[in-house]
């Protein structure tokens, strides 16, 4: 009982740091070429290249006729299907639609990365918090308290342990859900 309360805490905040292999980055890479080629396909349509052809330039050679939208994973795509064809059945002009729809998308991008700076600040108190007390306990322990021999033989220490255990992890989780709350 006394080793285990000891373990639990130490893979606890060894699994709860940040390793940089384990980090799940987000897909910029596709964001970017979404915006690209809806440059590309506003450009092709303002320059008075009909929309088949725009469409294909824009998406390497991907025929419009045959796209569905359910077929389309992307939901910026998807999006940018509906308004081609609202336009086509309202008769609105289709080259200001994308537009306002590419502004859309890089006031959203912009408002992402703000949150990301923002959220970066909290992400980076928690994993300090997370790395303080292993390192405390390190540190007293090569400085000779025997710190290792308490907490095996004190019932207080052991209780205490338990305590900064559950506190840890409620407050991941509450910081882990406030940072999803804001994204």
């Amino acid at each position: 009982m006394k080793n285990i309360l000891l373990v639990i805490f130490l893979l606890i905040f060894i699994f709860s740091l940040p390793f940089p292999p384990f980090i799940v980055k987000p897909n910029i890479k596709s964001e970017i070429t979404n915006l690209e080629s809806l440059n590309i396909l506003i450009e092709e349509i303002e320059n008075g290249i009909p929309l088949l052809e725009a469409w294909s330039v824009s998406r390497n050679g991907e025929n419009f006729l045959e796209v569905s939208e359910g077929k389309i994973d992307n939901l910026d795509f998807r999006a940018i299907v509906k308004i081609t064809k609202l336009s086509a059945n309202s008769g609105i002009a289709l080259a200001p639609l994308l537009r306002s729809y590419r502004n859309e998308l890089l006031a959203k991008k912009d408002l992402k990365r703000l949150i990301e700076i923002e959220s970066a600040s909290a992400k980076a108190t928690t994993t300090l918090l997370a790395v303080l007390p292993v390192l405390l306990l390190i540190l007293a322990q090569s400085t000779g308290l025997e710190v290792l021999n308490t907490l095996r033989h004190s019932t207080i220490s052991q209780m205490s342990l338990a305590f900064s255990i559950t506190l840890q992890l409620l407050g991941r989780f509450w910081v882990k859900r406030i940072i999803n709350a804001i994204q």
